[in-house]
């Protein structure tokens, strides 16, 4: 009787530290979990707080770094545990987070509160297409700086006919159109666009007035992103036909924006103004393609 009394109290002893193990793993297993599910967590809100930034980039560092605190926010996330980093002329954007997170059970363990990092990066690169261009163009030799203004439509052009793309088709109304609306399909590098003949000057004073009637109090440092003086232009190499000097058609070696300062007409000509500027804009990316200053983004670490 005395062997088994000293069984069960062996048995008690054994039941115990056996729960005492049970409880510690099962303390671990729920605090690796939590900061696991933390990880993702933050790993996301970085994410977005990176591609948000992004789409203020390049022309604009401090309403990028504003933008991504604002993402951070929103998400119910601390703006100190997370840091903003914009570098390669403004072409690159990075958002790191330093988060500690509190543990429920391991502390009692002697574990101390650990922090969890997580890092993302997102780069632009220049549009190689996009939707809503207009059929207006510039020459791939032409010098583009930030707030240069640049001639995009003139009639009596250096090469023959061109003064303008026919993008829609040939013609005065589908020009005046896409001239006012953007063109409503995909154009990609190395595209080969027909050219308009005649100056097209009513159809173009009118379309642009248009344009910049829809936000004339608006400048290329100071505008909205649905600003309609915003246009997407082609970038063009001529094509020469048997070495004449008469263009009618154009090949697409890039993409830049311009913001439209001006359009003047007389009878028989038209003037539009565009002053360039660089942002973003949705369309396929390629790190390859030269840039016009027109960007997309994506996330690359």
């Amino acid at each position: 009787m005395k062997l088994f009394k000293k069984e069960d109290g062996a048995t008690i002893v054994l039941v115990a530290l056996m729960m005492s193990v049970f409880l510690g793993l099962l303390a671990l297993v729920v605090d690796v979990g939590n900061l696991y599910l933390e990880k993702a967590k933050i790993q996301k809100v970085a994410d977005a707080a990176a591609l948000a930034g992004a789409g203020e980039l390049p022309r604009n560092q401090t309403q990028a770094q504003m933008m991504a605190t604002k993402t951070v926010e929103l998400n119910k996330e601390n703006p100190n545990d997370f840091s903003t980093f914009i570098q390669n002329n403004s072409t690159t954007i990075e958002v790191i987070a330093n988060k500690e997170v509190e543990l429920f059970f391991a502390r009692t363990l002697g574990f101390e509160n650990p922090v969890i990092r997580a890092t993302a990066s997102v780069d632009l690169m220049p549009i190689t297409s996009g939707v809503g261009a207009v059929p207006l163009g510039v020459e791939y030799s032409s010098s583009l700086q930030f707030g240069s203004e640049v001639k995009l439509k003139v009639a009596d052009a250096t090469y023959g006919n061109f003064g303008a793309l026919a993008l829609t088709g040939p013609g005065a109304k589908n020009y005046e159109t896409d001239l006012e609306n953007g063109y409503g399909f995909e154009i990609k590098v190395g595209d080969v666009l027909n050219t308009e003949t005649g100056a097209m000057a009513g159809k173009t004073y009118t379309a642009v007035t248009k344009r910049i009637q829809a936000c004339p109090n608006q400048t290329y440092l100071d505008y909205s992103e649905d600003c309609k003086r915003l246009i997407l232009v082609p970038v063009f190499k001529p094509i020469l036909i048997d070495n004449a000097k008469q263009v009618k058609q154009v090949e697409v070696v890039g993409f830049a924006t311009f913001f439209i300062k001006n359009v003047t007409s007389t009878s028989s000509n038209a003037e539009v103004i565009g002053t360039f500027i660089q942002t973003t804009y949705p369309g396929s990316i390629s790190s390859t393609q030269k840039s016009y200053g027109t960007y997309g983004y994506k996330l690359t670490k």
